[in-house]
């Protein structure tokens, strides 16, 4: 499978201006010429895809490329201040020729831009179309109606009614929602196309416009950061070294050639000043001089680093750089594409609706959205755009209907002598409709490629969790301890089946050898768009290059990152807990961004139901449930307070949409998960109200489904600490109607002693941290940072007595494995 390489011909009397054409095409097969007299002889021998002239005698030049290359792409290169060349080019226009054009003032790197975009709408075979393709679009406002006579990866020709104007076709013209349609039904559509030329055509008694356009690839809808620059010379070169170590291509382009890649072999970063060397070697086709700029670019972690850089050496022995004075870090999409392992493979079959052809192919790598596959660009057409009907074969050997969309189309980036091995054109496609069985097939397949010595939970009995999880010393839960497990293990292993079931809900990972589990993390759907990592235990005694807390953390975090409708997630550990707290406070602090992340500390209480409180609580204010303008009232609270993340995390807008689909989910899945507000009501609103979260039990080993939050108006208030224990008691009241034996607390630390009266002990202070889906490649790369060599900070010893409380979160069991 190949696409061939272009014939181009040259024409042009001046010999530098021709050179300089031609190295802006040295990709492929290039003739030179010095007149159109020689130019005749030339095609009469050999058609070229691409002819390059001036624009002398455009008109009788244009007659010859007709009669010797008809399929040939003819440009004339015609500078703005050539008054005459402008004239002739107008006229032959007029003449209904079609033709290019380019300036020639432009750059080496401008000019070399522009001739790959016209040979890009060559790059391609065209496919006529059978009679009915209708093609339905927009033209300032007003709606057109053609047919579709061929069509291009990148373009089409349009017979358009000769009713319509032809100067309402001018080159450059946009069409808006352009959509093609077999048996109407859409199999192409493209937001905005653009004229590029308008031909009258009679056939016979039919007259017709011949208008052929083009259109620019789709563009991703990701809810990426905003762009950011490294500029700490020791930030920089810690990115290129981290790429370095994971023997990451790095591409050098020349200033005038972005389109050129040349990779830099043998990278090493030399320490020897202040700012540092990077050597290597490159391709001598790399212009390399010393004092030559060069743009430097390499991708890590579904990021692309770009910077600017100079030759500082260029010899027998490689050249020298000097290290980029800043890096450009952009995301390269919403989310990270992978290569499916050997035991992961997919096949994709359809039809395609231009062309009638039955495809298969291999899918080349996969994303939570999408996934690509090779194409033959010289035979097969699937414009971007496209909408097609495919079935995939999943891993499992079972097939899914799956209606795709085509984003790109793209060349796949090769050097010359691995130009036989690799295939020439990637077909990028989205999955418009996500059936369940492909998303867990797809996050399966992502798991094994990033650590095949992981699986999913749902292979392992629960018994043998819980008794890996006791080895490792995951003790605190105080509502299931170790040693009670006739009463609390029939309960813990019904919701795990169940949950394992219900992998869009929640998803166990293990780390395991052949022998035993190693290690253990939990993904659960805390809220409609929240995913909360939790439960990370692992086994003592382990070296730590192994990396298991680090591998099983940022999996969990990429995992509900697969999930779509999942914008938040969230982690939670025991400040106490030395390590992990220093851990986790110095990700929260470096990877703090603008209104997209949430820090929030909270004492955990708890009160056992067993025993009824000595208080009196005759005094209390009433309290009661809470109604559609108590939650438009918390809403704009929330809002007062900046508290935005808060409000989109935990489903605490006005309306409760959301929180009742969470609800029906999880009832589908045998589970429930709810939530109850009460309301204590001040002089003018609520003075304080308690969210109340209610779950299946074993959701989250703390239970932390099944505390209770408070939001307090005004704690100047005199009755604010009366209102707070009077929602505490209804929150115990509530925790009683529902069986369990204790009630839970997530509190402030000003509610602390109010509550102690009350039978709420305290079993420690807490961080939560919640961050945007859009921050999940740099948490994943500062995450993976700290584990890739020693680290200079000091861990602390473990404490001597294993029943001290532990942290229930993904930081805990890193202090596990690296203190021993």
């Amino acid at each position: 499978m190949s696409v061939p390489t272009h014939e181009v011909l040259i024409v042009h009397p001046n010999e530098m201006r021709r050179n300089a054409l031609k190295s802006a095409l040295n990709a492929h097969r290039v003739s030179v010429v010095g007149s159109q007299l020689e130019a005749a002889r030339r095609m009469e021998s050999t058609a070229p895809t691409l002819i390059i002239a001036p624009p002398d005698n455009a008109r009788r030049f244009l007659r010859h490329v007709d009669r010797a290359a008809p399929e040939a792409v003819c440009v004339f290169v015609c500078a703005r201040s050539d008054q005459l060349g402008l004239e002739e080019l107008v006229e032959t226009a007029a003449e209904g020729h079609v033709f290019s054009t380019v300036d020639d003032a432009l750059t080496d790197g401008e000019l070399q831009t522009r001739l790959r975009d016209i040979l890009q709408l060559r790059a391609s075979t065209r496919v006529s179309l059978d009679a009915g393709m209708r093609v339905d679009f927009r033209l300032r406002g007003q709606a057109f109606s053609a047919e579709c006579q061929d069509l291009g990866h990148f373009g089409a020709a349009l017979q358009v009614p000769m009713d319509a104007s032809l100067a309402a076709f001018l080159p450059g013209t946009p069409l808006d929602s352009l959509t093609m349609l077999r048996d109407g039904r859409p199999v192409l559509h493209v937001a905005r196309a653009y004229v590029r030329h308008a031909t009258p055509v009679q056939q016979g008694t039919h007259a017709f416009l011949r208008v052929g356009l083009s259109w620019r690839l789709a563009q991703d809808e990701s809810t990426t950061a905003p762009p950011r620059t490294l500029r700490d010379a020791v930030a920089v070169q810690a990115a290129l070294r981290k790429a370095l170590r994971r023997d990451l291509p790095v591409w050098l382009h020349p200033m005038d050639s972005q389109t050129a890649h040349f990779l830099l072999e043998s990278a090493t970063v030399d320490a020897s000043d202040e700012r540092g060397l990077l050597r290597g070697q490159v391709s001598s086709a790399l212009p390399s001089s010393v004092g030559e700029v060069v743009h430097l670019s390499f991708e890590m972690g579904g990021q692309r680093y770009r910077g600017v850089t100079s030759m500082l050496h260029v010899g027998p022995d490689g050249v020298a750089l000097g290290m980029p004075r800043s890096l450009a870090v952009e995301n390269r999409r919403g989310q990270q594409r992978f290569r499916p392992s050997a035991q992961h493979r997919f096949l994709v079959r359809f039809t395609s609706p231009f062309s009638g052809q039955r495809i298969t192919r291999a899918v080349l790598d996969l994303g939570a959205r999408g996934f690509a596959f090779p194409i033959d660009a010289s035979c097969e057409v699937l414009p971007v755009g496209s909408l097609l009907d495919t079935m995939l074969l999943l891993p499992d050997g079972s097939e899914v209907a799956c209606r795709v969309e085509v984003r790109s189309v793209d060349v796949v980036p090769f050097e010359s002598r691995h130009e036989q091995r690799l295939r020439p054109y990637r077909c990028g496609v989205r999955i418009l409709d996500m059936p369940r069985a492909v998303r867990d097939a797809i996050v399966d397949a992502f798991v094994s490629a990033r650590a095949p010595q992981v699986r999913d939970g749902a292979v392992f009995r629960f018994p043998d969790v819980w008794r890996m999880m006791e080895e490792a010393h995951y003790t605190f839960h105080p509502d299931h301890p170790f040693g009670e497990e006739s009463r609390v293990l029939p309960v813990l292993e019904q919701t795990y089946e169940r949950l394992s079931r219900a992998r869009e809900l929640g998803r166990s990972l293990v780390f395991t050898d052949a022998r035993r589990l190693l290690g253990h993390v939990n993904g659960l759907r805390m809220y409609s768009g929240t995913w909360l990592v939790q439960h990370l235990a692992v086994m003592p005694g382990f070296r730590r290059s192994e990396q298991i807390s680090s591998e099983l953390t940022s999996l969990a975090v990429e995992v509900g990152e697969a999930m779509e409708d999942v914008e938040f997630i969230r982690y939670m550990w025991r400040t106490d807990n030395r390590w992990p707290h220093r851990l986790g406070t110095w990700l929260a602090r470096v990877l703090e961004g603008q209104g997209l992340c949430h820090l929030r500390q909270f004492h955990y209480l708890r009160a056992d139901l067993s025993q009824m409180p000595s208080a009196d609580a005759g005094a209390l204010p009433a309290v009661r449930e809470a109604g559609p303008e108590d939650r438009q009232w918390l809403e704009s609270y929330l809002r007062r307070k900046g508290e935005m993340v808060r409000l989109l995390s935990e489903d605490l807008g006005a309306d409760r949409g959301s929180e009742s689909v969470l609800g029906e989910r999880f009832r589908a899945a045998g589970l429930h998960r709810e939530r109850r507000v009460f309301v204590v009501d001040g002089e003018e609103g609520p003075l304080a109200l308690a969210l109340q979260d209610e779950a299946s039990p074993g959701l989250s080993l703390i239970e932390v489904t099944n505390g209770f939050n408070l939001v307090v108006a005004d704690r100047q208030h005199p009755r604010a600490k009366d209102a707070v224990a009077a929602l505490a008691l209804r929150c115990m009241a509530h925790a009683r109607e529902r069986g369990r034996t204790s009630a839970l607390g997530l509190v402030d630390a000003q509610d602390v002693p109010v509550l102690a009266p009350w039978g709420f002990v305290d079993q420690g202070l807490f961080s939560e941290w919640t961050f945007h889906r859009s921050m999940v490649r740099r948490w994943c790369e500062a995450w993976r940072s700290l584990f890739e060599r020693q680290m200079p900070m000091r861990r602390p010893r473990r404490r001597a007595s294993t029943q001290a409380p532990e942290a229930p979160d993904a930081q805990t069991s890193v202090t596990k494995e690296e203190a021993r």
